[in-house]
C-alpha cells in the first residue's frame, strides 16, 4: 500500500511538473471582467490561426527554441503574493490539451483564487470534468466563425479536422448550460467574416458575446486580412436590436 501511495505522489508530481508554462503576467485588470488576475500562458495549440497573435505559444519551431517556465517558480509567486490577487487565468495556446491542467487548477484553487479558463473549445470531455469537478469559476470560449466547417477550417488552418468541429459544436452547448459565468468571444478580420457571419455567430450564442478587432502587429501569418472599422462593427450590433443586448464590442 506505502509503495502504490508513493507512486501516485511522484506520478502527481511529474505531472504537475509536465504542465508546460509559455508565458507568466503576475497582474492583470484586463482578463477576469471585475477580478484582479494573474495570468499563466500554456504552450502548444492544435489550431493554426491565421491572426494569432501568440505564434511564439504556438508554433513548434518556436516553441523549441524557448523554454517552459518552471512551474514550482509560477505557484510560489502565486503563493507568495495571493493576498494582491482575486483570480488565475489560465489561457495559451490551447490550455484543455495538457492532462496536468485539473491538478494545477486545484493547486491554484487551493491557494483561494478563482480560476478562469480560455479555450478553443475542442476538448469538451475537459471542459466538462472541470465543470463538474467546480474547478473554474469563468469560462471564455472562441468562436472563430459560424459554425460551418468550411468557413471554421478558413480560419484555423491546416490542422482543423471535422472531429474538432463536432468538438466544439459540443462545447458552444456546454456553456449554455455551465452554471458559472461564461462569454463567447469572437476576432473579427475580412475576408474570414463578413457582417453576415456575426450575425450568424450572435444568434447561435446564448451567454455574453464579445467581438474583438484583430490586432496586425504580430500574427501567425503576414498580413493575413483587413480589420473591421469599429464604427461598422457597432453598426452590426446595433442591427441586432432588440435581441443585441447580449453582444459587446471588446
Amino acid at each position: 500500500m506505502k509503495d502504490g501511495v508513493e507512486k501516485a505522489i511522484a506520478e502527481s508530481a511529474d505531472l504537475f511538473r509536465s504542465f508546460p508554462v509559455g508565458g507568466f503576467l503576475k497582474q492583470s485588470l484586463n482578463d477576469y471582467p471585475g477580478r484582479v488576475s494573474a495570468v499563466v500562458y500554456t504552450r502548444g495549440c492544435n489550431f493554426r490561426c491565421v491572426y494569432c497573435h501568440n505564434p511564439e505559444l504556438v508554433l513548434p519551431d518556436l516553441l523549441s527554441s524557448n523554454a517552459p517556465l518552471a512551474n514550482e517558480e509560477v505557484f510560489a509567486w502565486l503563493s507568495a503574493n495571493k493576498a494582491l490577487l482575486d483570480a488565475v487565468v489560465i489561457t495559451g495556446g490551447e490550455p484543455t490539451l495538457h492532462r496536468a491542467l485539473p491538478g494545477c487548477i486545484r493547486k491554484m484553487k487551493a491557494l483561494g483564487l478563482e480560476v478562469k479558463l480560455d479555450t478553443n473549445g475542442t476538448n469538451p470531455g475537459m471542459l466538462e470534468m472541470l465543470l463538474n469537478d467546480g474547478l473554474v469559476d469563468y469560462i471564455a470560449m472562441d468562436i472563430k466563425a459560424p459554425l460551418d466547417y468550411g468557413k471554421y477550417a478558413m480560419i484555423c488552418g491546416c490542422l482543423f479536422t471535422e472531429t474538432m468541429f463536432e468538438d466544439v459544436r459540443r462545447s458552444l452547448f456546454l456553456l449554455h448550460d455551465a452554471g458559472v459565468p461564461c462569454e463567447v468571444r469572437t476576432t473579427v478580420l475580412r475576408p474570414y467574416h463578413t457582417g453576415k457571419d456575426i450575425i450568424d455567430i450572435a444568434h447561435l450564442v446564448n451567454v455574453p458575446f464579445f467581438l474583438q478587432e484583430c490586432s496586425l502587429e504580430k500574427t501567425l501569418q503576414p498580413l493575413p486580412g483587413k480589420t473591421f472599422a469599429k464604427e461598422e462593427i457597432l453598426r452590426i450590433v446595433e442591427s441586432l436590436e432588440p435581441n443585441g443586448g447580449n453582444v459587446c464590442l471588446r
